[in-house]
Parts: C-alpha cells; structure tokens; sequence
C-alpha cells in the first residue's frame, strides 16, 4: 500500500505511537440499494485498521467504533463494528485501493452477525472528509492498561452470544501477565508463565510479543489502543495453531471492560 500522509497526519505521526500511518479513508455509499452509510478508517504500520462508521438515516445516528485488520497481499480490510461493551454489530470486508481522492473500496460486504443478513456494498465513493489520525490511532498510556478487555459476537450455530476476555496483571515495571480466553465458537485459552510475563516495547510501552503460549510454539502480539486491545497471532508454524481448537486462536478485538 502507498504511503498516504496528509498534511494533518504529518502534523500528528508522532503522536501515533510506533507504528506509521500508512493509509487513511474516508467513504460513503450504500449497504445494498438503501443504507447510506459515511465509513472513516486509518491504517497503522502493524497493519491494523481503525475508524468508526456513521448510519445518517438511522433513528439516532452516532458514529460507531470499526476496527480489524488489513491484509497486505490481498488488499483487503476487515472490520467489526463495536458497542462500548464489546457486543458485534457487524462485520466489514471488503478491498481498498489506490489514495487520496483516487481510492477506490470494491469487492465489499457487510454482515450481520445474528441473522446473517448481508448486503453489498455499493457505489462506495471517497469524500473529502476529514480523517483524525490521533483519535482512531492513539496509543494506550501503559499506566492506563485495563485489567479486562472482553468481546462477544453472536454464533448462530448455538443461537448464543459467544467470545473472549483477556485480563491483565503488573509483573514489574513494563511488565505484564496476561490470561486469555477466546472462544467464539472453538476454544483458545493460553497464559503467561509465572516467572516469564510479558514484557512491554522499550520505545512505547504499548505493544508486546509473546512467543511460545503454553509451551507449544504459539505465538502473538498485543497492542493497546485507548479503548481496546487488538491480539494478533504471529505464529509461522501450521502446528503452533494444533494448541487450540480447530479454526481459533486470540485473533481479535478485545474492549476495556474493567480499568
């Protein structure tokens, strides 16, 4: 993806933490013939994307938080919409091209995650709005690092709510332990060991690495957003993923619950 910096965003970057900006959006267009929807979202250099999305039409329209990930060989960006309490509204997907004035956003679909209704994402077109880097992009402070993040997502499979919690403790300065839990469908679970908690950056203090989650090679990331924490697997091995269920990991979005 190019590298597109505005002028604001130059202003900002460095209140971005670690990671660069490498993309920012603004769109609007319909969920199939009738929806009209303003979608807003920015792309960090860990390749995680934030924004909200506004339903001018609705009844009460607020922005609504996205966020999800960006993959940079098929282009393509997926995004759940997030209630305060973690509860999925909707699911994104959908491929972004181009920059500035000349973006494109085709191939796109948005779901419902309870009665699995999905729409088409149609005539989706850049607008001149403005995308605040700093509010979408803001890096946790470590001293306000919550002791519980959680999420939940409907399985129509077991006509339930579903998801995960992660819990945080101090282990020392730039130091954490952490208890995970995922389970959407399938069940993940890992914890740090006693005497190896996780360590924060040495730059920001607002991401970590953790390899080796139950001593069988699973791997992943943790980075701390103002309202939330995104766990990425980093694992390269097919086998480190034989840890859990079949199709789970901590892959996910998680928001503060308890500071």
């Amino acid at each position: 993806m190019k590298h597109l910096f505005s002028f604001f965003a130059a202003i900002f970057i460095a209140t971005v933490a670690h990671a660069d900006v490498l993309g920012q959006y603004s769109f609007e267009g319909k969920l199939g013939t009738k929806i009209f929807v303003e979608l807003k979202f920015a792309i960090n250099g860990d390749d995680i994307a934030v924004g909200e999305v506004l339903y001018p039409n609705a009844k009460h329209p607020a922005p609504i938080l996205v966020v999800g990930i960006y993959d940079e060989d098929s282009e393509r960006v997926d995004m759940k919409e997030f209630t305060e309490d973690g509860t999925v509204t909707g699911i994104w997907s959908f491929k972004v091209e181009g920059d500035g004035t000349e973006a494109s956003l085709t191939d796109g679909v948005w779901t419902n995650p309870q009665t699995e209704k999905t729409f088409t994402m149609n005539n989706f077109r850049p607008n001149d709005e403005f995308v605040d880097i700093p509010k979408y992009l803001d890096y946790e402070d470590p001293q306000n690092i919550g002791r519980e993040y959680s999420y939940s997502i409907y399985n129509p499979r077991y006509k339930s709510m579903m998801g995960g919690t992660v819990k945080f403790r101090g282990a020392g300065k730039w130091k954490l332990h952490f208890e995970v839990s995922n389970c959407p469908g399938n069940i993940a679970e890992g914890k740090s060991e006693p005497g190896r908690p996780a360590v924060l950056g040495e730059a920001t203090h607002d991401y970590f690495y953790y390899d080796n989650v139950n001593e069988c090679g699973y791997s992943f990331g943790a980075y701390f957003f103002k309202k939330f924490v995104v766990l990425v697997s980093t694992s390269t091995k097919p086998e480190a993923f034989q840890c859990f269920g079949m199709g789970v990991a901590f892959d996910g979005v998680y928001m503060k619950v308890k500071q």
